[in-house]
């Protein structure tokens, strides 16, 4: 655990875990169809007629849903703890935000 104990270390730590996020963006994206579009997998949703921006937001609460039950109990997925799950919800955050920004 990083003990955090005044505002640089705070920022370093923040800049780490962005830099975490953006690696796992990128072999997340390569795995879900990123050579296509960067938000393939979410526009798939659209087939349904759900809109992409709500289908990201259900896979948000899917991770709030997880981090509830992770905040009470060891994950039983052992390569999907709570860490893992927070970082996927601020990576969801952020792909909604830019998908927003294409589209408007």
């Amino acid at each position: 655990m990083t003990e955090i104990k005044n505002p640089e270390q705070f920022i370093a730590r923040m800049q780490e875990l962005y830099a975490q996020n953006v690696e796992i963006s990128k072999r997340k994206n390569a795995d879900y169809g990123g050579a296509r579009s960067p938000f393939a997998n979410f526009m798939l949703a659209e087939q349904l007629g759900i809109p992409a921006e709500k289908a990201i937001l259900v896979r948000m609460c899917d991770k709030l849903s997880r981090i509830a039950t992770l905040l009470d109990a060891e994950a039983q997925v052992e390569d999907e703890k709570l860490a893992d799950t927070l970082l996927d919800l601020a990576n969801y955050s952020i792909i909604l935000r830019m998908l927003y920004e294409s589209r408007h």
